[in-house]
């Protein structure tokens, strides 16, 4: 949060991230963007907030609040409210130009952006909670959790905890798989980059129709698994020890005879870090199997230094290897 709002009062966001700033700030309570805002108004300023000033954010916050209207633009004007009045004019009059020009406030779309290495928590109108991992995003319109079903859109991964309501089923759509629940919990990872959508259901019962063919459906019960293949069309459905549905929750990497680019895609994702490789070679059908910690990289590292016996050199973001190996296959 931090590192963009420095970029954005130098003016030199990417759109990619302007969309992860508004979508962070999105799912804020007025207290964390409150700290956030003091925590850059003291690197701006080399000067810790006076009482004066939190007084003053405070007042700005429950004024913005009061003035602007139910929407997916309620927390950026808030942003833009607040920022106007404690920090840089440059902030302010950047954050209030791109407020008016936002096409998206117009609509009653809401979307919910986690970047590599964050997590987050968001709960829907109905009750749902629904826990976001690294780089997944989240749409829903407003106006359904007023109809008869409720309809969300996943391009990542999340662990779903529906309210129940038997009246009102609902729908989570993804580019390969529509999922439909009544009340339950199960964990749905559908990467638009990936070919393989799974469904690791907790409790309850979850009906899957294939996005492609609508004839082609399963039924999913509690400790059971399912996979769809984007390059045969096939669910699959096997028996799971649901303890482990969600490893990424319990801050673990899990990995079965996993291809070692895809592991390091993860690792990338979750620390939020980048690989540069030099002097290696990757096999891309060399499989490891494991479990990593996401709360410690250097140990990470290390656990597949002591397999593909390379050096490493960690420079903020980026992790440089150098002379990646595969010894064997089937690590």
């Amino acid at each position: 949060m931090q590192s963009l709002l420095k970029k954005y009062i130098a003016n030199r966001l990417s759109n990619k991230e302007l969309v992860d700033l508004k979508n962070i700030v999105n799912t804020m309570t007025d207290e964390e963007l409150e700290f956030h805002l003091l925590e850059c108004w003291k690197k701006e300023t080399g000067q810790v907030a006076g009482q004066d000033l939190l007084d003053e954010l405070k007042y700005r916050i429950d004024q913005v609040n009061a003035k602007t209207t139910r929407n997916s633009s309620r927390t950026w004007r808030k942003l833009a409210g607040i920022a106007a009045a404690i920090l840089i004019p440059l902030f302010a009059a950047f954050l209030y130009l791109l407020t008016e020009k936002d096409p998206v406030h117009d609509t009653n779309d809401m979307t919910v952006y986690v970047g590599p290495g964050e997590r987050s928590t968001v709960v829907l109108p109905d009750g749902t909670k629904i826990n976001l991992n690294s780089e997944t995003q989240l749409t829903y319109d407003t106006r359904n959790f007023n109809r008869k079903f409720c309809k969300v859109s996943l391009d990542g991964e999340a662990y779903f905890q529906v309210a129940k309501n038997k009246k009102r089923p609902f729908i989570i759509q993804t580019d390969h798989l529509q999922v439909e629940v009544l009340g339950t919990e199960f964990n749905l990872r559908a990467r638009k980059d990936e070919s393989i959508t799974e469904v690791n259901l907790v409790e309850g019962k979850v009906m899957l129709t294939n996005s492609q063919n609508p004839k082609d459906t399963a039924t999913l019960v509690a400790d059971h698994r399912a996979i769809f293949d984007e390059n045969t069309g096939s669910i699959t459905v096997d028996k799971i020890d649901s303890s482990n549905a969600a490893p990424w929750l319990k801050g673990e990497l899990t990995f079965y005879a996993t291809p070692i680019q895809t592991v390091l895609k993860e690792i990338e994702r979750s620390y939020g870090i980048n690989f540069t490789m030099t002097h290696s070679e990757i096999i891309t059908d060399d499989l490891f199997t494991g479990t990593f910690s996401t709360i410690n990289l250097r140990e990470t590292l290390e656990i597949l230094k002591m397999h593909y016996k390379f050096n490493y050199t960690i420079k903020g973001k980026s992790v440089i290897i150098e002379n990646f190996r595969v010894n064997k296959k089937g690590i």
